[in-house]
């Protein structure tokens, strides 16, 4: 923080040359340096709550704190507990189909517990099932021997030749699909995914064969790149949202991502302003969600929502400012709480009312929602008056907070993009970033490929060994899609 010019002239002065100066005088640097130590503890007091910093930066203070307000007693649910609260839906393992590999065995009663009679002859349509999984890894090697044979007429030795896949790479499509699980979805270094392959399957590969695995991936996910952009860049809503990464020669570059119900787009840039942000969107003409950031400030007012998240932080944050702005951040707190209880209300209503064939209309959520939109348009107003920080500036977006009430299957929040870019920012966290272009557009592919599948129900590490099968040997690519791309129809 830069200092006070004020301050800095009465450096060095003694306190009897501060006695001397008038009253006036000493007022003025009383008023700057409370100033300074109020910012001063405000820059202290911050964390992942109460303004944009990530969880993982926080003091281990400010987790304490954290944990300490979860597990607070709250009027309405009390002491929660970790794990599944209670009413959670339970998650059962689904049974596999069987194969012509798996085992059956049928346990029957011999005899009828209550009368010990015999029953043999009797059987059960509708068992009770109960499966047991394991597996058994069997390495599979294919070695081409390449003879040379003499001929015993004239002598002359001929060489055999060898088929074109034997020329294409020493590891089939499974591997190099593990190794892309692995290193670029799992973000295991190159060094832990050849331990892991050769101690797990056997088969010997170094970093170096790793290396090349991913440049071979890299390529061939070009394709699926352009299908998966096209599909995000053409879809009715989204989620965007960024993280800083390092790229080569420790350059400071972005991660952005654009999440779409059926494609999810990562892109590598150099810079954080509207032109990445306008090349991230390209086509994009749906309903946008994202968070304050200036670099979305081009796209249609109409259209950005806005999300309630940041809000609450920043809410928070004025709560923490003392009296200029405490009374105000607590009272908006409490209107985003009244918001989400209706926004939450309405959507197990709306869903409730789809499932008997009733279709509903939005207006019944804006309508719902209008009189907490003018308390707090209300409170934001009072607060730039008052000088509370934020409050202008979020004053004249207002509109922009409100356009999940209009628009339907849009959320308050950007939840979808930041869950979408959290293995980014694990990845940035194991690897300090990427060294060069290459290993931006590994990293841009997999990423991609591994959300985007998910979002589909496909299996990633299947796909991939797909994708690497299709480009060697020059067959259709695979689309990653369950249903088929706009483009392709």
């Amino acid at each position: 923080m830069k200092e006070n010019i004020l301050l800095t002239n009465y450096k060095g002065r003694t306190l009897e040359e501060l006695k001397n100066l008038p009253v006036d005088e000493l007022a003025k640097i009383a008023h700057e340096a409370l100033q300074n130590w109020d910012k001063l503890n405000q820059r202290l007091n911050q964390d992942s709550t109460n303004s944009n910093q990530a969880p993982s930066t926080d003091s281990p203070e400010a987790k304490a704190r954290r944990k300490a307000e979860e597990k607070a007693p709250n009027p309405k649910h009390g002491t929660r507990k970790q794990g599944a609260q209670p009413g959670h839906k339970a998650v059962i393992r689904p049974l596999l189909p069987l194969g012509d590999g798996d085992i059956i065995i049928d346990c029957k009663p011999e005899i009828c517990a209550n009368c010990k009679a015999s029953l043999t002859e009797e059987t059960d349509s509708e068992p009770y099932r109960q499966q047991y999984h394991d597996f058994e890894l069997i390495r599979r090697t294919t070695e081409y021997r390449k003879h040379k044979i003499r001929c015993g007429e004239c002598g002359h030795t001929s060489e055999g030749k060898l088929p074109k896949e034997a020329n294409k790479s020493a590891y089939g499509p499974n591997v190099a699909g593990l190794v892309g699980t692995l290193t670029g979805q799992n973000q295991m270094s190159r060094r832990m995914a050849a331990t892991f392959i050769e101690e797990f399957t056997g088969i010997p590969i170094s970093e170096g064969s790793v290396s090349n695995l991913e440049k071979e991936l890299t390529e061939a996910a070009q394709p699926i790149m352009e299908e998966i952009k096209f599909a995000a860049q053409n879809a009715e809503q989204g989620n965007a949202d960024e993280t800083g990464m390092r790229m080569k020669n420790s350059q400071q570059g972005w991660l952005w991502v654009l999440v779409t119900p059926i494609a999810v787009l990562f892109c590598m840039f150099a810079g954080r302003g509207q032109k990445y942000a306008s090349a991230l969107l390209g086509s994009f003409k749906g309903i946008l969600t994202s968070d304050r950031w200036c670099g979305y400030n081009e796209y249609p007012k109409e259209k950005h929502q806005l999300c309630w998240a940041h809000l609450l932080r920043d809410f928070k944050s004025m709560a923490e400012q003392g009296a200029c702005g405490e009374a105000i951040g607590k009272a908006l707190r409490k209107e985003a709480g009244t918001m989400f209880r209706l926004w939450h209300r309405f959507k197990k209503w709306k869903k409730n009312q789809e499932t008997r064939g009733i279709e509903v209309s939005m207006t019944v959520l804006e309508s719902q929602t209008g009189a907490v939109r003018k308390r707090i348009k209300a409170l934001l107003e009072e607060g730039k008056k008052r000088g509370v920080p934020k409050c202008g500036s979020i004053l004249k977006l207002e509109p922009q907070l409100w356009v999940f009430t209009q628009e339907r299957g849009i959320e308050p929040t950007n939840n979808a993009a930041e869950r979408n870019i959290r293995p980014a920012v694990l990845w940035k966290k194991r690897s300090f970033g990427v060294e060069s272009e290459r290993g931006a557009q590994y990293m841009e592919a997999m990423l991609s490929i591994k959300m985007t599948a998910r979002l589909n129900v496909v299996s990633p590490a299947k796909f991939l060994g797909e994708l690497i099968y299709s480009y060697r040997f020059k067959t259709p690519t695979p689309s990653i899609f369950s249903s088929p791309c706009p483009e392709r129809v």
